[in-house]
């Protein structure tokens, strides 16, 4: 028995998995695509499969289903394996991508389409009836988001009205100088590469108006040149692939802001 089967034969069943439940549903509206996708850039073996898949987002606890779901689309001949051998290391079945499962992923592009354009509808709405309710969470903390990519900006959007900041947000340096000078926030979020001017040139010009806040440039094209520049400016950079850091650079600057607001209350 391979490697990879007794990791399928260690994964324990679960309700979610029987056909026609949530993970089958993933398999078919997103999991597939996303698998024919990665084997048309290139082979992969199963392990790197799961790293692969991280990276567009996708959290694979269950390697056992990963695996179920490859020999399902091998079944249907939309891949293939074969045993590969490593210069290093036990042999491993290496998946490839078939003609048949090339046109599949190409057929797949309207319907995923049309779940990105329903997903924003259903966000649009959700959006709306927040900033309804914005009246009642005047103490909340405000942070303007500086970002051009949509989806990007709106999950920064979602992740942090969970963290209960009141988000504005702007798509380029120009809407972002407008509605900082209509409502300054205690924080930025400051992508580089903007369509209309840099982040940084942003980020500039508001210190050059008096602007204290703290400023965050969020971006995945950092250097050492940006960096320093960055920090004569009294700015913190991150780099754009870690969330988590970015909530954490937050987290630390509310900690750090809790005695002023406490004598700003009193």
């Amino acid at each position: 028995m391979s490697a990879e089967d007794k990791t399928v034969a260690k994964q324990p069943k679960s309700g979610g998995e029987r056909p026609g439940g949530a993970e089958d549903f993933r398999a078919r509206s997103l999991l597939r695509p996303a698998i024919l996708l990665l084997l048309k850039e290139r082979e992969s073996h199963g392990y790197e499969l799961v790293s692969r898949l991280s990276e567009l987002g996708f959290d694979v606890p269950d390697f056992g289903g990963l695996y179920r779901a490859l020999r399902g689309m091998e079944d249907e001949g939309l891949i293939t394996s074969s045993w590969g051998t490593p210069e290093r290391g036990p042999a491993r079945r290496v998946y490839a991508l078939t003609s048949d499962g090339d046109a599949s992923l190409r057929q797949s592009a309207p319907g995923l389409v049309h779940q990105r354009r329903t997903i924003g509808g259903l966000l649009e709405r959700y959006r709306g009836l927040v900033h309804q309710e914005r009246k009642s969470r005047r103490n909340r903390r405000r942070v303007l988001v500086v970002e051009d990519d949509d989806d990007m900006r709106h999950t920064l959007w979602v992740l942090l009205e969970q963290r209960k900041w009141l988000v504005d947000e702007a798509p380029d340096g120009e809407t972002a100088l407008a509605l900082w000078a209509k409502n300054p926030p205690e924080i930025m979020v400051l992508d580089q590469r903007l369509p209309d001017m840099p982040g940084i040139e942003v980020a500039r010009l508001v210190r050059e108006q008096g602007y204290e806040g703290h400023i965050l440039l969020y971006s995945a094209y950092l250097s050492r040149e940006l960096e320093d520049e960055a920090a004569v400016l009294g700015i913190q950079s991150l780099n754009k692939a870690d969330f988590d850091e970015l909530f954490d650079a937050m987290a630390a600057f509310e900690q750090e802001d809790q005695p002023r607001r406490r004598a700003v209350r009193g």
